[in-house]
């Protein structure tokens, strides 16, 4: 059987930081050069700005060809991602191991203007800091707020005292082999590199290892090296068709991406666990697909959720604003709710048989209570967010456990992070029993054998391999 090179995701960690380019000499060679243009026609320059006259004869020349107006689209809305993790090295001259922190580097996609962003999780987990870099320039730090380890998607978000240009959503429902591609991202800490290529092929299965692998991707002869991850895949028109994961080893022209419709459905998921409020507007929306891209129908009405005139809502209308914002897909929806109050009224705009009306709906908790009380015990007593994953996502570690609790935030000062545990842990189990869900860490929790005991182990899954921390459990409920 042919060998054959390895998979591996399109971040990069380098033992050396890239060193910037010194622009001065080519700023230099250009004033030197002149512009013969500009020299010849000194009365249009009393009128209009050189950037302007520029600007208008590039716009009636050729150069400007539909993938310098897709770059252009997409671009104010890619932001670069860099941060610092530690790894195990092996020591030269023993048997044992070591850590080494290392550089790493990646892209990502702000998907809503208030700076939540969409990358790849191997781009963000265990990195101790998440530096982004806006298209402007400005440097934040980002909060990993949630990750899908089976299509190695996160979630991160920046603070931003201004609304940010969102990435232009496309549909890869209809995407075309051979169709322009042009992908978008941070490749070796280059920013903001653009590459164009062809869709060179579909629903390509990807083994990463043993036992993950990536499922239908787009495959693309556009460039995508390491530091593409999590970085936009773009069609002509300038609308994001994927997001760019993984190259082959030692193979040119052979990158992947994930499909957007898939990506936007687990982000839809991944933004509705994070709504700490646990409210919702009483609908259930799928994601269809139209002439003019996707749209929002709803499939289901929960009247008991909402009020107003919402009898007016029926299954198979569709949504086109909830509160004045424009929806296209579920994941608009979810993030439409984000940072809304128990009983706001919101106006909600539907087309039914090609005509408009307008519906009230009042935003209520969504039934999820117990999940809600479940999530705030563990903040309070072990100083640890959780959610839960699947026993699929945790087949890699080479274990048979039925799922797991991983760790999106860890509380300053708690023993879980004096235990060095971190973000992107998964705890599969405390002293005697497994955890595959919150109701069975509820029930640890609980149990009059648990409370007996001075410190408990917590059994984790990290990169793969299972540890275990002892802990203490606080009777103290701290915010």
């Amino acid at each position: 059987m042919r060998s054959q090179a390895p998979i591996v995701p399109g971040s990069i960690f380098n033992l050396t930081r890239p060193m910037p380019f010194k622009k001065h000499w080519l700023l230099a060679s250009l004033l030197m050069l002149g512009s013969p243009a500009l020299a010849t026609e000194p009365d249009a320059l009393m009128t209009a700005s050189p950037a302007s006259k520029l600007e208008s004869t590039l716009t009636a020349s050729n150069r400007l060809s539909p993938v310098v107006r897709a770059i252009r689209s997409v671009e104010p809305a890619v932001v670069n991602i860099q941060g610092n993790k530690t790894i195990s090295t092996t020591v030269s001259g023993s048997n044992g191991t070591g850590k080494q922190e290392v550089n790493g580097m990646g892209t990502g996609v702000v998907i809503d203007p208030r700076g939540y962003i969409i990358t790849n999780l191997h781009v963000v987990q265990d990195v101790t800091k998440i530096e982004v870099t806006l298209a402007d320039g400005t440097t934040t730090e980002a909060k990993m707020l949630n990750f899908d380890p089976e299509t190695d998607l996160a979630l991160i978000r920046i603070q931003v005292d201004h609304l940010l240009p969102v990435i232009p959503m496309g549909s890869s429902n209809d995407v075309m082999r051979g169709e322009t591609v042009i992908a978008i991202g941070n490749p070796f800490g280059y920013q903001h590199t653009a590459t164009q290529g062809i869709v060179s092929a579909l629903h390509r299965n990807i083994p990463v290892n043993g036992s993950q692998e990536y499922k239908d991707l787009i495959q693309t002869n556009a460039d995508i090296n390491p530091g593409n991850s999590g970085g936009p895949l773009v069609n002509i028109d300038g609308k994001v068709i994927g997001i760019n994961v993984a190259v082959r080893v030692g193979a040119q022209g052979i990158g992947f991406a994930i499909p957007i419709d898939a990506a936007m459905e687990v982000m839809a998921d991944l933004v509705a666990a994070c709504n700490s409020d646990g409210v919702t507007h009483g609908l259930t929306l799928q994601t269809a697909y139209c002439e003019q891209g996707t749209e929002a129908r709803v499939s289901e009405v929960v009247r008991t959720a909402s009020s107003g005139n919402s009898e007016e809502l029926h299954p198979g209308d569709i949504v086109k604003t909830i509160a004045g914002v424009k929806i296209q897909n579920r994941l608009d929806s979810e993030l439409c709710l984000l940072g809304r109050d128990r009983g706001e009224q919101l106006d909600i705009e539907i087309e039914r048989a090609g005509e408009k009306h307008h519906c009230t709906l009042q935003v209520k908790p969504n039934g999820a209570t117990t999940q809600d009380r479940l999530v705030r015990e563990a903040w309070d007593k072990l100083g640890i967010r959780l959610s839960p994953v699947t026993k699929q996502a945790l087949q890699a570690a080479g274990e048979k456990y039925s799922g797991g609790l991983k760790v999106l935030e860890v509380r300053p000062g708690s023993d879980a992070a004096r235990e060095k545990i971190v973000p992107g842990d998964v705890i599969v189990g405390i002293h005697n029993w497994q955890t595959p869900s919150m109701s069975a860490l509820s029930w640890v929790l609980k149990s009059e054998e648990f409370a007996s005991v001075p410190s408990a182990k917590f059994y984790v899954v990290r990169n793969n391999q299972t540890f275990w921390f002892a802990m203490k459990v606080s009777e103290t409920r701290t915010r």
